[in-house]
């Protein structure tokens, strides 16, 4: 038997710049964008709490 992971990659894009963003679903730490340095992802008891618009979740 083959289990399914439970956890998924988020591509997000930052509002402030436009820049595009994979974050993990289950991050333990802050993600903030690359390029212009805005809070992007927070954490929140085992699960991310995103600050910014969602492009697609990836599997």
């Amino acid at each position: 038997m083959v289990m399914n992971p439970t956890s998924k990659f988020v591509k997000v894009v930052c509002v402030r710049c436009g820049n595009n963003q994979i974050v993990f679903g289950k991050s333990s730490i802050k993600v903030k964008c690359s390029k212009c340095n805005k809070l992007l992802v927070k954490t929140g008891g085992g699960k991310i709490k995103i600050k910014t618009l969602v492009r697609e979740v990836l599997r």
